[in-house]
């Protein structure tokens, strides 16, 4: 990918998620192929929409030619239907999970479409519930059974299935870091969030529901982005839904709290690499962070890099690859992963360095559920 691709992709996505006009003077005398690059990044990000939304405010003249312009239009009115498809099976999932009575936080997913200037044009994902109350995650579990949704093998912290085409995990805990001190560090706190009720109401496209509070859904939404970016990689789409998210909560956050939570799990040196990298590279303002930014610091552009370069969730990495089996994949993703931890240590050590370790016991305990 050149260099001056990448620059109009990440103009364009700055003017979607801060909803201004996309700088005229970069797209002057872009060629098909310099588009071509631009909306195959977008593609592999899945920010195609949201792509879309920054050359729509270029003036005409500067469009791409009109076969490229009408591709996009059409990736953006499909995702539009996904996000109509998904918040439509959320209503649904509200209804019949409140005909059995098991209250859910929805995580991240559809709340964080909120954030977006056209929330529509987000890529959508799965339906996430937290399931917090003792008992509910094994009654919404026999509850889809008995549906005859198709049910996917339990995770550590949730249990997926299909339902009219959208994937939907129910989680019995809100994330996993396979180290214990982290993980009853994190039980703690959602234990105490629970006790005093300190969910949020949220409206989506009509629908009520409950979200973490603020400061800890930061937090949450940074680990479950960090977690991806160890393992595999993620893309610039979870990483404009934390910054969005810091952007638009700033105000009424309480960021010594935000700041004590990264210094307990051991997260702030990465929160700031990441907050830094928001900045420099996303147009976001230093001032909604409550770490330090320094724009030049060593693994900022490694980390950008890194998102650019593996796609969603670091799937690009893996394309055109075939493998002839589940655990031959498995084996293939854990050298990548152990491979890279090598290069980004330094960002948080304490979870990357035992990260070959985490892996293997992770996978040794979903094997011995079944």
């Amino acid at each position: 990918m050149n260099d001056r691709a990448v620059s109009l992709f990440l103009e364009l996505l700055r003017s979607a998620i801060w909803n201004r006009p996309a700088d005229e003077s970069l797209f002057q005398c872009i060629g098909l192929s310099v588009w071509e690059d631009v909306i195959n990044l977008a593609e592999s990000q899945k920010v195609n929409a949201l792509l879309y939304d920054g050359v729509m405010t270029l003036p005409g003249v500067l469009h791409p030619e009109k076969k490229v312009l009408y591709k996009l239009f059409l990736q953006a009115g499909a995702i539009e239907k996904l996000n109509e498809g998904l918040n439509d099976e959320l209503r649904n999932l509200t209804s019949e999970y409140g005909k059995i009575d098991c209250p859910f936080i929805l995580l991240k997913g559809q709340a964080n479409a909120t954030l977006y200037p056209k929330p529509e044009h987000r890529a959508p994902g799965d339906i996430d519930l937290f399931l917090y109350r003792k008992g509910d995650y094994g009654k919404a579990n026999e509850w889809a059974r008995e549906k005859g949704y198709k049910m996917d093998a339990e995770n550590i912290h949730h249990q997926s299935f299909e339902i009219n085409g959208t994937h939907v995990e129910n989680h019995k805990n809100i994330s996993y870091f396979g180290i214990k001190k982290y993980d009853n560090l994190l039980e703690r706190e959602i234990q105490e969030i629970i006790r005093n009720q300190r969910f949020i109401e949220l409206e989506i496209d009509e629908l009520k529901v409950e979200i973490l509070p603020v400061e800890f859904n930061a937090f949450y939404l940074f680990y479950h982005l960090f977690h991806h970016f160890i393992h595999l990689g993620i893309g610039v789409r979870q990483f404009c839904d934390w910054t969005l998210f810091m952007h638009l909560h700033s105000q009424q956050m309480d960021k010594e709290v935000l700041v004590s939570l990264a210094k307990q799990f051991d997260l702030l040196n990465a929160m700031e690499i990441f907050a830094s990298a928001a900045v420099k590279y996303m147009g976001a303002e230093p001032e909604i962070f409550p770490f330090n930014i320094d724009v030049e610091g060593k693994f900022v552009d490694l980390v950008m890099a890194d998102m650019l370069s593996g796609g969603n969730f670091g799937f690009s990495t893996f394309k055109n690859k075939s493998f002839r089996g589940k655990w031959d994949a498995k084996w293939h993703r854990f050298n990548y992963s152990t491979r890279r931890a090598k290069k980004i240590s330094g960002i948080a050590p304490h979870h990357i360095k035992s990260l070959a370790i985490t892996k293997i016991i992770t996978n040794l305990k979903l094997l011995f559920k079944k």
